[in-house]
């Protein structure tokens, strides 16, 4: 289902999951760049080597010159992972000074733009109100947005399959202090090293990771499928066939290439337009927190527009109420509502009937106004007469 009409695809199961509070969203970089404009990983890396007064002849520095100057390749990704900079920046300082750099380098100028946080927050929060998100950013935007909300990083990590425990913003690879003055318990997954042993060696992050999805669906958000986090998350989880059957990722681009990045990986990629920003993306999550900030204004709001007829909604409307009409409890809305939507709804309710055009004879098109239903689902379709 399409919550804008040049938006994402979210699965329709997916919709489901999320609002029964099964759904827990996996946020990175692209989250705290979309709004707040912070760093992605190689302009930190980039930040820090200037904050630390790397010169152009260390490695660190070549390193980042070569990530900057090889663009990635299509279907394949970058040919150099970031966190190869940081491994080269540990041989020659402390970790304190590299901590104290990063937090340095990702303390938000004024006061940042929590819109993109604030909409994962909303979709993170199940149906009794526990928020349930997972960030491998460093930065404290989330708790900017709440306060209230509880925290938790390594080796303090909540346990996914009890639920009672599994609640709050969970920071995997650690996060700043309050004042952005260095790491909260001088701890930061940020080399080639401490990925290593957080899910090759040790394994306490992959760990962590193969437990939540064997209890929830997982949706990565800002992240692309070379991002140093998702390469070792993946590869550390490929080890366990069948753990992916339940993880998406959000995903710019086409879709040949976006399924070409991460299918391989065991991830179903949910593709969209990035032509402009990635408007398309924060526009439609915009309306997916819309929903589940008030299922119920939502829904009413949506059958209003089914009043309409689907012949004067457009495709992306006619695949929401669609949507709708598949679930048991939208079903129930639809058959209790005082004023029914009208009948031409059943046949758009069937992705396999193809009505054709006004004028052609034979045809269940004779039945009602000519729409083509597989518009709704995203297809592409010719209008051709019906055969049953």
């Amino acid at each position: 289902m399409r919550f804008a009409a040049n938006g994402p695809n979210i699965p329709d199961e997916l919709l489901v999951a999320r609002d029964e509070g099964r759904v827990v969203f996996f946020c990175g970089a692209g989250v705290s760049r979309a709004k707040a404009h912070l760093r992605d990983f190689i302009g930190l890396a980039r930040s820090v080597a200037d904050k630390l007064s790397i010169s152009a002849d260390k490695p660190a520095r070549q390193l980042i010159n070569a990530i900057e100057t090889f663009p990635p390749i299509a279907s394949v990704g970058s040919l150099i992972s970031a966190d190869r900079v940081f491994g080269l920046i540990e041989r020659d300082f402390l970790s304190r000074d590299i901590y104290r750099a990063i937090a340095e380098s990702l303390k938000p100028e004024g006061t940042p733009d929590l819109t993109a946080h604030r909409l994962l927050l909303d979709l993170a929060r199940g149906p009794d109100g526990t928020t349930r998100l997972i960030t491998t950013n460093f930065d404290l935007l989330f708790e900017n947005c709440d306060s209230t909300i509880s925290v938790s990083k390594h080796p303090r990590l909540p346990d996914p399959l009890r639920g009672q425990d599994f609640t709050g913003i969970i920071h995997l690879h650690g996060h700043v202090t309050a004042d952005y003055s260095g790491a909260a318990d001088d701890e930061l997954v940020i080399s080639s090293a401490e990925f290593g042993r957080a899910y090759l060696s040790e394994r306490w992050a992959a760990d962590f990771i193969k437990k939540v999805l064997e209890r929830y669906f997982v949706v990565f958000v800002g992240y692309s499928a070379d991002d140093p986090p998702m390469q070792y998350l993946l590869e550390a989880l490929n080890r366990a066939p069948g753990s992916f059957s339940s993880a998406f990722a959000l995903q710019s681009g086409s879709y040949e290439e976006a399924e070409a990045r991460w299918v391989q990986k065991g991830v179903r990629p949910i593709v969209y337009d990035d032509a402009d920003q990635h408007s398309a993306l924060w526009d439609s999550l915009s309306l997916w927190a819309e929903r589940a900030r008030d299922p119920v204004k939502w829904h009413d709001a949506l059958l209003a527009r089914a009043k309409l007829g689907p012949e004067r909604c457009e495709p992306h409307v006619r695949g929401q109420i669609a949507h709708l009409a598949s679930t048991s409890d939208g079903a129930k809305r639809l058959a209790q509502a005082p004023d029914p939507i009208p009948a031409d709804w059943l046949y758009s309710f069937d992705p396999f009937i193809r009505f054709a055009k006004p004028g052609r004879t034979g045809s269940l098109m004779e039945m009602g106004p000519y729409f083509d239903p597989f518009d709704a689902y995203g297809l592409d379709s010719d209008p051709v007469p019906a055969t049953r």
